[in-house]
């Protein structure tokens, strides 16, 4: 009984370590991302990063995504909540769908980025938060950004599982 608290307790302590490494590195990120503006919000690779550790039912890890997100929308003058529920709403309605009908796919990580943007500034869009004009000079950044989270959530579903 002894063994299984000791391997429960160090689990759930590496679980902390990460989600608090994740905050941390986060919060740094969009710090130099208000600087520079160049860098992307990285919404996609934190939603790719959500697929992941909701399929492993680890919570903390999803408590601090869900962090991450708040603190993003506070950042950025947002309505706080909209971007969470986003993310559960297309993981249940789609991802879990897709799963079911096609198998992990490297090229479907480009979709479920392109999605999460779409359905994020959608929903902005239609809870009035763009006043109603959404500005069509954006969809450069957003193919900007679209391209460089790909890249990097290919990258990352290459060496997941070798951290």
């Amino acid at each position: 009984m002894k063994v299984i608290s000791k391997v429960r307790k160090k689990g759930i302590f590496r679980e902390i370590l990460k989600a608090g490494l994740l905050l941390i590195c986060f919060y740094f990120y969009t710090c130099l991302s208000d600087v520079y503006l160049f860098l992307p919000p990285m919404i996609g690779l934190l939603f790719v990063f959500y697929i992941q550790i909701s399929r492993d039912n680890l919570w903390i890890l999803s408590f601090a995504v869900f962090v991450c997100l708040i603190f993003f929308e506070y950042d950025h003058d947002q309505h706080a909540g909209i971007l969470p529920l986003v993310f559960v709403v297309t993981n249940w309605l789609v991802i879990k769908k897709f799963r079911l009908l096609f198998e992990e796919n490297v090229f479907f990580v480009i979709i479920y980025i392109a999605l999460i943007y779409l359905v994020y500034f959608f929903s902005l869009y239609s809870f009035g938060i763009f006043n109603g004009v959404f500005n069509s000079d954006l969809s450069l950044s957003f193919v900007y950004y679209i391209f460089y989270e790909s890249c990097l959530a290919i990258i990352y579903e290459k060496i997941k599982y070798q951290i």
